[in-house]
């Protein structure tokens, strides 16, 4: 199996690149992960196979970093190797931030920091190494170099191996939705069949059991419903005469946030509750004048997502807003012709609600010009100012209503990046039919060499993995031509995902509190068992 002194001492170099996501120091892990893998003989005698791919237009000049293995003997067989180079930011280290990256100096003084009694027994035992990015996910890569290299070696593989570094998992998966297409068309070019993906982050299981370790596969998802409200402006001292956008933003929430309509049961698994993310309203002066515009957008995990039904059911809640906020104008009447004895004029408008693709064909109808190049061009001047996605997308919305000719009140439904395709795998396809019996292979070797007990898990978190199995006889035109900004600030590659079909899992190496100051690896595992496992896998699938 690969050297496990070679994936130690791989570790703690890329630990110690401060590859923070969404700042410039991020691409150095890259630099270093491509110098690492140059200096494997087979890759420096076979440069070509080696690469950097830069992505179009990203603000850090960010790249993906990938090694082709080839198999002595050609074949279409594949099996690709991923994951990302980036890493949280480490202010909740504290004092000792500034060593979170050097992995001996924060083993030795994590205990300086409070730690529960459980990391406390932990660090005791000896049996961590702590460090920002030795789990999440600095393990993955170095093991993958690794097993590159023991490979390259031995040439015994009957099949390809294909290593794709990418960044941006910690952001909005930029990274690997420029992967995606250099995966589809790596394979045309190279005539090349994809057996299955290996994530190679650490496994996240909810109620992990002590002493058992995991595999899993398939993906939950989630998507983010965006809601702008235009209202009708009035003066605040006649407010009847016209309808604040407030209050058509606030009955949408309320029917939104925590709604467990939209959750979702599958194979014995239930999503949370959705989630309100944020509702603001959009007058930037003090004036007497009532709100136009208002937004709210929401969170909803998916492990099962129809898009078409997700729309309409999207669509129904705008409707039952407009509705509920008539009925309450009118409320608001009678109550005050009750109190002032005289019935009050006021405004009642005609429930609308429109998705953003026809609000952008309506727009279009009426411009003169490029509309997507003017969307794009205004697109990135959001971006300049404030690069967020969510906040440059609600502005664009609100943008296309201002341009559109009917000012009627309306709720504008859209969708709005990130998005993130649930996974569930399709039994009948031979890969996965093949993956999933090397599943149940690889925990009974693991059981009977090592004494490792290992179960296997439906649905891993939020990855990237969510980009490799769009589910078949589903329309995702519907979500994706609702897509806010997509293919000009959120380069969402529609296409490509169709053709991309790859079943994945997640053989994770062990560890504890990704995300949190007490991140750690366990020793053990990770170097006497997993690489093995890894090696164990890759020969189960293409010989």
């Amino acid at each position: 199996m690969p050297d496990s002194e070679k994936i130690y001492n791989n570790l703690k170099e890329l630990v110690a690149v401060p590859s923070i996501s969404g700042t410039e120091d991020e691409v150095l892990a890259a630099d270093k992960i491509y110098e690492m893998l140059g200096e494997i003989p087979y890759f420096a005698a076979n440069g070509g196979n080696l690469m950097r791919i830069p992505i179009e237009g990203d603000p850090f000049d960010r790249v993906l970093v990938a090694a082709y293995l080839e198999a002595p003997e050609k074949t279409e067989d594949t099996v690709i190797l991923t994951g990302h180079y980036d890493v949280v930011d480490v202010e909740e280290y504290g004092v000792l931030k500034d060593i979170a990256f050097d992995m001996d100096a924060i083993t030795e003084r994590i205990i300086e920091l409070p730690v529960s009694d459980e990391v406390r027994k932990d660090y005791e035992s000896g049996d961590y190494y702590f460090g920002r990015g030795t789990l999440d996910m600095k393990y993955g890569h170095a093991a993958s170099i690794e097993l590159l290299r023991y490979y390259s070696e031995n040439m015994k593989l009957k099949g390809n191996l294909l290593y794709v570094a990418v960044c941006g998992e910690e952001t909005n998966s930029e990274g690997m939705l420029a992967a995606v297409p250099f995966f589809t068309d790596f394979a045309e070019k190279k005539g090349l069949k994809y057996r299955c993906m290996l994530l190679m982050e650490g496994y996240l299981v909810d109620g992990q059991k002590e002493g058992i370790k995991y595999i899993q596969y398939g993906n939950a998802g989630k998507v983010m419903p965006m809601f702008l409200c235009v209202g009708k402006t009035t003066h605040g001292e006649e407010p009847l005469l016209g309808l604040d956008a407030n209050l058509l933003s606030g009955e949408v929430y309320r029917i939104m946030a925590e709604n467990p309509e939209f959750c979702q049961k599958n194979n014995g698994v239930a999503t949370s509750l959705p989630c309100g993310l944020k509702q603001q309203d959009m007058k930037e002066n003090y004036s007497l004048s009532t709100t136009l515009y208002a937004a709210s957008y929401y969170n909803i995990a998916t492990i099962d997502l129809n898009p078409e039904e997700l729309m309409e059911k999207l669509k129904k809640v705008a409707e039952e807003a407009f509705e509920n906020t008539k009925a309450l104008i009118e409320s608001k009447a009678k109550g005050f012709e009750a109190f002032a004895g005289r019935k009050p004029e006021y405004y009642m408008p005609q429930t609308c609600v429109m998705t953003y693709s026809e609000l952008y064909k309506a727009v279009e109808a009426e411009y003169e010009g490029d509309l997507a190049a003017h969307v794009a061009e205004t697109l990135d001047m959001y971006m300049k100012e404030n690069p967020e996605m969510q906040d440059a997308s609600v502005r664009l919305v609100k943008h296309l209503a201002d341009m559109c000719s009917d000012k009627n009140p309306k709720i504008i439904v859209s969708i709005i990046p990130p998005y993130y395709p649930d996974v569930n795998l399709d039994r009948s396809d031979a890969d996965t039919a093949r993956m999933m019996e090397c599943i149940d292979d690889v925990m009974a070797y693991a059981a009977d060499k090592y004494g490792v007990k290992m179960e296997s898990s439906e649905y891993y978190g939020i990855s990237d993995m969510c980009y490799t199995w769009l589910a078949d006889g589903l329309d995702f035109d519907t979500l994706f031509e609702n897509l806010v900004g997509s293919n000009s600030m959120y380069m969402f590659p529609t296409e490509a995902l169709k053709k991309f079909k790859v079943p994945g899992m997640v053989l994770g190496c062990a560890g504890k509190d990704m995300h949190k100051y007490t991140e750690r690896l366990e020793k053990d595992f990770n170097f006497n068992v997993l690489p093995d496992l890894y090696t164990y896998v890759i020969e189960k699938i293409i010989g």
